[in-house]
This record gives C-alpha cells, sequence and structure tokens, in this order.
C-alpha cells in the first residue's frame, strides 16, 4: 500500500522505466586571467564591505572544500584547489571526472545548473545550462532525447571564473576513461537498478557488463574508449567540437541510430545562461536558489520560513515539532504542484510564493494539535512523481568563491541508450510527467546584516529533494544540531498527495507516535532525499571551524583542505 510515496521519496526505487522514452596527474596549472561576471548579478554589500571581506580571507586561513557523490570527483577536486585552482576550475575537473564514474547521472548528454557566490564581492548568480526538449523529432525517433547542455554549462563556468588551463582540467577524467576506473558503490548500485532495459543496448552492455551479462560490481575496472577519445577532442579542440565539429557528428549518428533525438541545429543553438538567482530573507539570514526550470529548492525554503515563522517551532515540544514540519510540508507541496510547477501557463511568480504574507496565509488554518486534510486546502490534483536521478557536487576555495553544482539525465541512464561511438549516455527528454530538471535544489545561505557566508547545499532525490533541504536547514538554524546530525538524523516528508507522512528508518517512536494521535497516516521509506553541504558558523574566515558533510545514505565524500 505504500508503493506511490516510496517511488519518490527512495533513490534506489525511484526511477522511471527505461522503457519510457584515481587522482589528479597534472598539478601544474597553467594560470590564466580571472573573469568576474558583470551582469545579472546581486551586490549584497557594497565596496567597503567587499574590501573588508577580501581583507579578511587574505589573511586568516579560510575554509577550503569539496564535496561530490562519488569519492574519486572529490580526490580529483581537493587536488586541484590544493595546486592552486579556483571553485571554478575543480569543478570543471570534478564534473568531468563525474561524467566518467557515474554517468547513470552526470554523462555529457545531460544538463544541470551551477550557484556560484563570490564571498569577496558578494555577489551570487546563477548558471542554468539544463538539457532541453528537442525542437523537432524525427519519424524514427521512439525515445525523445534532450539536447545536451552540460559541457556549455562547464565551458561557461570556467571562462567567467577559472584559472587553470581548460585541457589540463579534462586530462584526469580522460585517462580515467582510457586507462579504467575501479566502479563505486553509487555507480554499481545504479547499474543493479537498471541493468535489466539498460542492457537492451549493446553498446551499454559492451561497456557496463561482464562478458556473462552481468552488470560490473563495486572495484571492477570500468574501460570507456569511446568516451576517452570524445574527453580527448574536449582538451585539444575545446567545447566547439562537442556542438558543432567531429564530435557533434558522431552524437546525431549516435542518437539516431538508438532511435534518439538529437540534431546539429539544436546543438548549434543550445546555450548556458546566467541568471539572477532567487533570494529571500528567512530569519537573520538571506537566502539564494536558483529560478525555474530548476527551482526545487523554492519548496525548501516555504518549508524552512513557514517552520520558522513566529516562534512557534522554539516554542514547541520535541513531537510537536515534526508535526509542524509534516504539516509545513505538506502545504509546500501542493503549492508546488499547483503554483510552482503547474500544468499551463499559470505558474505564479517565485518572489509571490516566498512572500511573508503569502505564507503566513497558508499556514493561517494550522492546528497544533490536529492534522489539516490536503482537501481542505487545495481540491486540484498535482504529479508527485519527479525524476530523482541527480548528481551534487561543491566547491569553495581559498578566495571565497563558492560553487554547487547539480547534473542530471532527467531519468537514471536517460533514456537508456549510448550515442554509437561516443561512449555518452543520452538524457531524457524533458516533460511535464515529471521527467525534467525541476527538482535540482542549490541553496545558499548568507548573514542578512554581514553578508557573511552561512551554508551551502544542494539536494537530489525528486520530489524529495526539497525535503532532505529543508529538513537540514530547520535543524540547523532553528535546531542547533551540527551540520553532521542535521544531515544524519532521520527524516520526514510529506508530499502533499497521498496524504501520508513518510519516515526513514531509524525515526523516534515517539515522533511516530505524536504524528499518528493528530491524524496523521505514517509510513516507512528507505530514504529520503540526499544532501551534500558546506557549513561556517563563523564565517569562511574561520577555516577550521567549518563543517563539510557528504549524505551517509549516498556514497559521496566531502573534504576540507583545512585539516
Amino acid at each position: 500500500m505504500f508503493a506511490q510515496p516510496l517511488r519518490y521519496c527512495t533513490h534506489t526505487l525511484a526511477t522511471f522505466s527505461l522503457l519510457l522514452g584515481g587522482a589528479c596527474q597534472e598539478t601544474n596549472l597553467a594560470v590564466q586571467r580571472v573573469t568576474v561576471p558583470d551582469e545579472h548579478v546581486i551586490f549584497v554589500e557594497g565596496n567597503e564591505k567587499e574590501i573588508n571581506q577580501k581583507q579578511r580571507l587574505t589573511e586568516a586561513n579560510p575554509f577550503q572544500g569539496v564535496a561530490a557523490d562519488e569519492p574519486q570527483a572529490t580526490l580529483i577536486g581537493r587536488d586541484i584547489l590544493a595546486a592552486g585552482g579556483s571553485a571554478a576550475d575543480a569543478s570543471l575537473a570534478m564534473y568531468f571526472t563525474l561524467a566518467v564514474t557515474l554517468p547513470s547521472t552526470a554523462s555529457l548528454g545531460g544538463g544541470g545548473v551551477c550557484l556560484v557566490h563570490d564571498s569577496s564581492a558578494g555577489r551570487t548568480i546563477i548558471l542554468d545550462f539544463t538539457a532541453t526538449a528537442p525542437t523537432s523529432l524525427s519519424p524514427n525517433a521512439t525515445r525523445p532525447s534532450a539536447t545536451p547542455g552540460v559541457v556549455r554549462g562547464m565551458y561557461e563556468l570556467h571562462r567567467r571564473y577559472g584559472r587553470a588551463s581548460w585541457g589540463k582540467l579534462i586530462k584526469p577524467a580522460e585517462q580515467l576513461a582510457r586507462f579504467g576506473v575501479p566502479v563505486s558503490r553509487a555507480l554499481a548500485n545504479d547499474l543493479r537498478l537498471a541493468a535489466t532495459d539498460l542492457f537492451l543496448d549493446p553498446n551499454a552492455k559492451f561497456i557496463f557488463a561482464h562478458p556473462n551479462g552481468t552488470p560490473l560490481g563495486e572495484g571492477d575496472i570500468l574501460e570507456q574508449f569511446d568516451l576517452a577519445r570524445v574527453l580527448t577532442r574536449l582538451r585539444l579542440y575545446g567545447m566547439g567540437d562537442f556542438y558543432s565539429g567531429q564530435t557533434a557528428t558522431a552524437l546525431v549518428r549516435g542518437a539516431e541510430l538508438g532511435r534518439a533525438s538529437l540534431s546539429h541545429a539544436d546543438l548549434g543553438n543550445t546555450r548556458a545562461i546566467w541568471r539572477e538567482a532567487v533570494a529571500t530573507e528567512i530569519g537573520q539570514f538571506t537566502v539564494f536558489t536558483s529560478p525555474r526550470p530548476t527551482a526545487g529548492a523554492v519548496t525548501a525554503l516555504q518549508i524552512w520560513a513557514m517552520v520558522a515563522n513566529t516562534n512557534r517551532y522554539v516554542e514547541s515540544s520535541e513531537t510537536e515539532r515534526r508535526h509542524l514540519f509534516a504539516e509545513s510540508s505538506m502545504r509546500a507541496f501542493l503549492d508546488r504542484g499547483s503554483k510552482l510547477f503547474a500544468d499551463g501557463d499559470d505558474e505564479a511568480p517565485v518572489k509571490e510564493l516566498l512572500d511573508q504574507k503569502y505564507l503566513e496565509k497558508l499556514m493561517s488554518n494550522y492546528n497544533p494539535n490536529g492534522h489539516v486534510a490536503p482537501d481542505e486546502l487545495l481540491r486540484r490534483p498535482h504529479t508527485d512523481i519527479e525524476n530523482p536521478s541527480a548528481t551534487s557536487f561543491l566547491v569553495i576555495d581559498k578566495d571565497g568563491l563558492a560553487v554547487a553544482c547539480l547534473v542530471s539525465l532527467h531519468n537514471l541512464f536517460g533514456i537508456g541508450r549510448i550515442a554509437n561511438e561516443t561512449g555518452i549516455v543520452l538524457a531524457a527528454a524533458p516533460n511535464r510527467r515529471g521527467m525534467g530538471p525541476q527538482s535540482l535544489a542549490p541553496m545558499l545561505i548568507l548573514d542578512r546584516t554581514s553578508g557573511d557566508f552561512k551554508m551551502i547545499a544542494a539536494a537530489t532525490g525528486g520530489a524529495a529533494a526539497p525535503t532532505a533541504l529543508g529538513w537540514t536547514v530547520t535543524n540547523i538554524f532553528l535546531g542547533n544540531l551540527s551540520l553532521t546530525d542535521a544531515i544524519a538524523s532521520p527524516r520526514l516528508h510529506h508530499g502533499g498527495r497521498p496524504d501520508r507522512v513518510l519516515f526513514e528508518p531509524g525515526t523516534p517512536k515517539e515522533w511516530l507516535t505524536g504524528l499518528e494521535r493528530r491524524g496523521h497516516i505514517v509510513a516507512g521509506a528507505r530514504e529520503i532525499g540526499r544532501i551534500n553541504a558546506f557549513h561556517c558558523e563563523f564565517g569562511l574566515a574561520a577555516g577550521k571551524l567549518c563543517l563539510y558533510g557528504s549524505d551517509p545514505r549516498g556514497h559521496g565524500l566531502a573534504i576540507s583542505l583545512n585539516q
């Protein structure tokens, strides 16, 4: 009876059917001129604040850290930072490593979003490079595939904030693809889940299976010779070859053979766009996230703001706090389906959804002693299922540049087909039925008065991603938990419909009893979202005091260079 909620809250179970359709080898980094964006930026502080912040970061031992859902990517990002690279350099190297080590979610065929914060200048901006739907379908296409945006996105991030040579940053990933890399636990789990449908494609079976047809397991060596050749061309000839050169031709031809939908026109028209970040104030903090189509964290902000309103949380008992979170979560997800990601053209402006008076109205009938049924709040149905398959990575460098990126193929292994002769897994075309980038959830938190950095995070897991983010920040900034304890704490989730509160293993019985006594139906889920995060209670200048974490529900790794 709990199959439906588990579909969108459990990472290992929440995938759409595929039928729907080492260390850095070089540390002598060549330095380039740093270019800082000057349009679509948000200035948090004035010139005096900017000068003081730069001076503080220069004189201190500021926090530097990397985190990703796959350990090899984290190690390579660490090496780039240690060699003097910027956060953008490390992000580039980490992404291309993930394209090799975690192609189930980070293939070159996908897209995503990055939140970029320059602490010394007080600027926050969003880089949108989502994989877009094809403009037309050929008569032979049976599996609509998205036009990849991630290579252009990484190029744009590097162009504006990079210091090191593009080619040298790609080379570690190229060598891993050519000479082989042990299969990580994360990829092994994804392969076990998707193998039956994925291996209908002989190219995928050749790459990801043993000769006997069983999927590669953790520790087995994964070699990707075709992908290595693509990475070689990217290293030598740059991003242009991917979108309009020989690689583009091979991609289009390979997609046609797989009955997918890529065209030279769509590849040539692909863009990575710098956008203004969504900003709001919650308590003593200014919080930033990305706008549509990657507005997953807006729901997390709504939950956090509703929980934090007045002194409800502080004055509530432990069990009532869980009820308060569930009721806030339910209202935010009902709003998500009807106004944030609604069908049609009636989506409300994001700033309106985060307005304090609007959120107070949503909570106006909150009852601390009883559950309010969704039908009493909103009768319009909405889709609960959202693509849960994505990956995230974070970097902060010594100059205070912080980057949080999320990438996705809109489904585990995208359409389940590899473009022949490229080794690239093709992403699924986004649609209104849950395949798309809407659950990608980056978040940045600054002190509202000083502009000091407090936290950066990214969450994945479909509809459960904003819940994981909202739960974590509530535990840190209202519950006074450490980052480690806040991430590890068993999570609760109410997705609006169905009218159930999902809970993770280890949830205290008194929480569940308190929820049931207030009229909630509770159901177990294996996990509710995954998160990577850095938290600096005293700012980036207090480097050794900053905390860093990769969700124990996954198999990632977070590292601080200050230890």
